[in-house]
Protein backbone atom coordinates (compact mmCIF):
# COMPACT_ATOMS: atom_id res chain seq x y z
CA UNK A 1 0.00 0.00 0.00
CA UNK A 2 1.47 3.40 -1.07
CA UNK A 3 1.60 6.91 1.05
CA UNK A 4 -1.75 7.95 -0.82
CA UNK A 5 -3.73 4.40 0.33
CA UNK A 6 -2.59 5.29 3.95
CA UNK A 7 -4.14 8.80 3.06
CA UNK A 8 -7.32 7.33 2.13
CA UNK A 9 -7.83 5.54 5.34
CA UNK A 10 -6.85 8.22 7.69
CA UNK A 11 -9.92 10.20 5.49
CA UNK A 12 -12.34 7.56 5.62
CA UNK A 13 -11.71 7.30 9.68
CA UNK A 14 -11.85 10.93 10.41
CA UNK A 15 -15.45 10.86 8.07
CA UNK A 16 -16.79 7.93 9.90
CA UNK A 17 -15.73 9.19 13.56
CA UNK A 18 -17.23 12.76 12.56
CA UNK A 19 -20.87 11.48 11.60
CA UNK A 20 -20.49 8.84 14.81
CA UNK A 21 -19.82 12.53 16.66
CA UNK A 22 -22.70 13.83 15.04
CA UNK A 23 -25.25 10.90 16.09
CA UNK A 24 -23.66 11.11 19.38
CA UNK A 25 -24.30 14.93 19.46
CA UNK A 26 -28.06 14.11 18.31
CA UNK A 27 -28.33 12.06 21.16
CA UNK A 28 -27.25 14.14 23.80
CA UNK A 29 -29.31 16.76 22.74
CA UNK A 30 -32.77 14.47 22.63
CA UNK A 31 -32.46 13.42 26.01
CA UNK A 32 -34.97 14.97 27.17
CA UNK A 33 -37.18 14.53 24.39
CA UNK A 34 -40.24 12.51 24.35
CA UNK A 35 -40.19 9.28 22.99
CA UNK A 36 -36.63 9.53 21.75
CA UNK A 37 -34.94 6.59 20.95
CA UNK A 38 -31.28 6.66 20.53
CA UNK A 39 -29.17 6.16 17.18
CA UNK A 40 -25.95 4.07 17.06
CA UNK A 41 -23.42 4.25 13.88
CA UNK A 42 -22.94 1.48 12.25
CA UNK A 43 -19.61 1.12 10.45
CA UNK A 44 -18.34 -1.56 7.74
CA UNK A 45 -14.62 -2.05 6.49
CA UNK A 46 -14.17 -0.96 2.93
CA UNK A 47 -12.45 -2.66 0.21
CA UNK A 48 -9.81 -4.98 1.51
CA UNK A 49 -6.56 -4.70 -1.10
CA UNK A 50 -4.82 -8.15 -0.79
CA UNK A 51 -0.96 -7.10 -1.12
CA UNK A 52 1.42 -8.80 -3.50
CA UNK A 53 4.71 -10.66 -2.27
CA UNK A 54 6.02 -7.99 -4.78
CA UNK A 55 5.04 -5.12 -2.40
CA UNK A 56 6.04 -6.64 1.24
CA UNK A 57 8.22 -9.67 1.89
CA UNK A 58 5.96 -12.56 2.21
CA UNK A 59 6.60 -16.09 2.18
CA UNK A 60 5.24 -18.62 -0.28
CA UNK A 61 1.60 -18.91 -0.37
CA UNK A 62 1.12 -16.32 2.14
CA UNK A 63 -1.51 -13.68 1.53
CA UNK A 64 -2.19 -10.67 3.59
CA UNK A 65 -5.13 -8.01 3.17
CA UNK A 66 -5.21 -4.74 4.23
CA UNK A 67 -8.12 -2.72 4.29
CA UNK A 68 -8.80 0.50 2.97
CA UNK A 69 -10.58 2.15 5.72
CA UNK A 70 -13.81 2.73 7.22
CA UNK A 71 -17.16 3.62 5.92
CA UNK A 72 -20.79 4.55 7.90
CA UNK A 73 -23.34 1.87 6.87
CA UNK A 74 -26.20 3.71 8.39
CA UNK A 75 -27.87 4.47 11.76
CA UNK A 76 -29.75 1.84 13.80
CA UNK A 77 -32.18 2.86 16.06
CA UNK A 78 -32.47 1.20 19.19
CA UNK A 79 -36.09 0.73 19.56
CA UNK A 80 -35.95 -0.36 23.49
CA UNK A 81 -38.74 0.53 26.22
CA UNK A 82 -38.27 3.97 27.91
CA UNK A 83 -39.53 4.88 31.61
CA UNK A 84 -43.24 6.13 32.21
CA UNK A 85 -43.01 9.48 33.68
CA UNK A 86 -46.25 10.19 35.36
CA UNK A 87 -47.48 13.98 33.92
CA UNK A 88 -51.91 13.86 34.92
CA UNK A 89 -52.44 15.48 31.73
CA UNK A 90 -55.20 13.50 30.32
CA UNK A 91 -54.24 13.94 26.76
CA UNK A 92 -50.56 12.61 27.20
CA UNK A 93 -50.21 8.96 26.48
CA UNK A 94 -47.83 6.48 26.22
CA UNK A 95 -47.22 2.99 24.71
CA UNK A 96 -46.24 0.39 27.71
CA UNK A 97 -44.47 -2.62 25.19
CA UNK A 98 -44.43 -2.75 21.48
CA UNK A 99 -46.61 -0.56 18.81
CA UNK A 100 -46.73 3.13 17.45
CA UNK A 101 -48.91 6.10 17.24
CA UNK A 102 -49.94 7.11 14.31
CA UNK A 103 -50.26 10.92 13.21
CA UNK A 104 -51.00 12.23 9.79
CA UNK A 105 -48.67 14.52 8.25
CA UNK A 106 -49.34 18.03 6.60
CA UNK A 107 -49.16 15.83 3.27
CA UNK A 108 -51.49 13.10 4.43
CA UNK A 109 -48.98 10.51 4.93
CA UNK A 110 -48.98 8.11 7.67
CA UNK A 111 -46.35 8.83 10.57
CA UNK A 112 -45.47 6.58 13.14
CA UNK A 113 -44.53 7.82 16.90
CA UNK A 114 -44.26 6.81 20.57
CA UNK A 115 -44.36 10.85 21.47
CA UNK A 116 -47.68 10.86 23.16
CA UNK A 117 -47.92 14.23 24.22
CA UNK A 118 -51.00 14.75 22.57
CA UNK A 119 -53.22 17.62 22.80
CA UNK A 120 -56.75 18.74 21.53
CA UNK A 121 -57.28 21.67 18.80
CA UNK A 122 -59.38 24.81 18.34
CA UNK A 123 -61.66 22.41 16.51
CA UNK A 124 -61.51 19.57 19.09
CA UNK A 125 -59.58 17.01 17.36
CA UNK A 126 -56.53 15.27 18.68
CA UNK A 127 -52.94 16.26 17.52
CA UNK A 128 -49.29 16.07 18.31
CA UNK A 129 -46.84 19.09 18.72
CA UNK A 130 -46.35 19.78 15.09
CA UNK A 131 -50.39 19.90 14.93
CA UNK A 132 -50.65 16.35 13.24
CA UNK A 133 -53.90 15.09 13.26
CA UNK A 134 -53.60 11.70 15.63
CA UNK A 135 -54.96 8.58 13.80
CA UNK A 136 -58.04 7.47 15.61
CA UNK A 137 -61.35 5.27 14.89
CA UNK A 138 -63.99 8.19 15.71
CA UNK A 139 -67.49 6.62 16.20
CA UNK A 140 -68.47 10.21 16.84
CA UNK A 141 -66.72 12.41 14.69
CA UNK A 142 -63.57 14.59 16.56
CA UNK A 143 -65.24 18.45 16.29
CA UNK A 144 -68.58 17.13 17.74
CA UNK A 145 -67.69 15.54 20.83
CA UNK A 146 -69.62 16.46 23.84
CA UNK A 147 -67.86 18.70 26.78
CA UNK A 148 -66.14 16.22 29.16
CA UNK A 149 -63.04 14.70 30.21
CA UNK A 150 -61.21 12.54 28.26
CA UNK A 151 -60.68 9.10 29.25
CA UNK A 152 -58.35 6.68 27.45
CA UNK A 153 -58.67 3.03 28.24
CA UNK A 154 -55.44 0.96 28.17
CA UNK A 155 -56.61 -0.96 24.97
CA UNK A 156 -56.89 2.65 23.04
CA UNK A 157 -61.15 3.27 23.61
CA UNK A 158 -61.69 6.52 23.80
CA UNK A 159 -65.05 8.03 26.33
CA UNK A 160 -65.98 11.46 27.33
CA UNK A 161 -67.34 11.46 30.82
CA UNK A 162 -69.04 14.08 32.26
CA UNK A 163 -71.17 14.13 35.73
CA UNK A 164 -70.42 10.23 35.92
CA UNK A 165 -72.19 9.67 32.68
CA UNK A 166 -69.54 8.19 30.04
CA UNK A 167 -70.21 8.72 26.28
CA UNK A 168 -67.76 5.84 23.77
CA UNK A 169 -66.49 8.13 20.69
CA UNK A 170 -63.49 6.41 19.27
CA UNK A 171 -60.36 4.29 19.82
CA UNK A 172 -56.76 5.52 19.34
CA UNK A 173 -55.51 2.95 16.47
CA UNK A 174 -52.13 2.07 17.24
CA UNK A 175 -49.56 0.12 14.59
CA UNK A 176 -47.30 -2.72 14.67
CA UNK A 177 -44.46 -2.78 11.98
CA UNK A 178 -43.46 -6.18 10.94
CA UNK A 179 -39.75 -5.41 11.62
CA UNK A 180 -38.91 -2.43 13.12
CA UNK A 181 -35.17 -2.23 11.69
CA UNK A 182 -36.89 -1.25 8.71
CA UNK A 183 -38.60 2.06 10.21
CA UNK A 184 -36.78 5.17 8.60
CA UNK A 185 -36.84 8.21 10.64
CA UNK A 186 -39.39 11.16 8.93
CA UNK A 187 -37.99 13.90 11.62
CA UNK A 188 -39.83 15.41 14.52
CA UNK A 189 -39.79 11.71 16.33
CA UNK A 190 -41.22 10.51 13.59
CA UNK A 191 -40.95 7.44 11.55
CA UNK A 192 -42.06 5.69 8.11
CA UNK A 193 -41.96 2.64 6.65
CA UNK A 194 -39.68 1.53 3.95
CA UNK A 195 -41.99 0.64 0.71
CA UNK A 196 -43.86 -2.74 0.75
CA UNK A 197 -43.47 -3.33 4.11
CA UNK A 198 -46.66 -3.79 5.69
CA UNK A 199 -48.38 -2.00 9.29
CA UNK A 200 -50.38 -4.24 11.25
CA UNK A 201 -53.21 -2.59 13.28
CA UNK A 202 -52.84 -3.83 17.07
CA UNK A 203 -56.12 -4.93 18.87
CA UNK A 204 -55.03 -4.87 22.45
CA UNK A 205 -52.31 -2.44 23.04
CA UNK A 206 -51.19 -1.31 26.39
CA UNK A 207 -51.22 2.54 26.79
CA UNK A 208 -51.39 4.63 29.82
CA UNK A 209 -53.35 7.43 30.00
CA UNK A 210 -51.56 10.66 31.75
CA UNK A 211 -47.85 9.31 31.54
CA UNK A 212 -45.67 10.47 28.81
CA UNK A 213 -42.80 7.63 27.40
CA UNK A 214 -38.90 9.39 28.29
CA UNK A 215 -35.74 9.40 25.72
CA UNK A 216 -33.95 6.15 25.90
CA UNK A 217 -30.54 8.01 25.51
CA UNK A 218 -28.30 7.47 28.75
CA UNK A 219 -26.22 10.38 29.22
CA UNK A 220 -23.49 8.62 31.00
CA UNK A 221 -22.89 5.97 28.09
CA UNK A 222 -23.10 8.84 25.60
CA UNK A 223 -21.09 10.77 27.46
CA UNK A 224 -18.50 8.27 27.42
CA UNK A 225 -18.57 7.21 24.02
CA UNK A 226 -18.45 10.92 22.91
CA UNK A 227 -14.54 11.21 24.52
CA UNK A 228 -13.56 7.63 23.02
CA UNK A 229 -15.10 8.89 19.54
CA UNK A 230 -13.10 12.14 20.31
CA UNK A 231 -9.50 10.50 21.49
CA UNK A 232 -10.05 8.39 18.33
CA UNK A 233 -10.67 11.27 15.61
CA UNK A 234 -7.39 12.46 17.56
CA UNK A 235 -5.20 9.67 16.45
CA UNK A 236 -6.38 10.10 12.82
CA UNK A 237 -5.40 13.36 12.19
CA UNK A 238 -2.14 13.07 13.90
CA UNK A 239 -1.79 9.68 11.59
CA UNK A 240 -2.75 12.13 8.47
CA UNK A 241 -0.19 14.63 9.97
CA UNK A 242 2.54 12.42 10.07
CA UNK A 243 1.61 10.77 6.38
CA UNK A 244 1.58 14.88 5.17
CA UNK A 245 5.09 15.35 6.45
CA UNK A 246 6.30 11.84 4.71
CA UNK A 247 5.13 13.74 1.18
CA UNK A 248 6.86 16.56 2.24
CA UNK A 249 9.94 14.57 3.13
CA UNK A 250 9.54 12.60 -0.56
CA UNK A 251 9.29 15.86 -2.44
CA UNK A 252 12.58 17.41 -1.13
CA UNK A 253 14.03 14.29 -1.83
CA UNK A 254 13.02 14.66 -5.08
CA UNK A 255 13.77 17.89 -6.06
Amino acid sequence: MNISGILSINKSGMNGLQNNMDNIANNIANSDTTGYKSRNTAFQELVNNQTTAEEVNLTSGTSLGLNAGVGVNGESIAFTQGSLQQTGITTDLAIQGQGFFGVYGQDGQLLLTRDGSFKRDSTGQLVDASGNKVAIDATIPETSWPSGELSVASDGSISIVNNGNSTAVGKIRMYLPQNNEDLVSAGNNNYTVLNGDQLQVMTNPNIKQGYLETSTVDLADSMTDMIATQRAYQMNAKALQSTDDMFEVIDRLAD
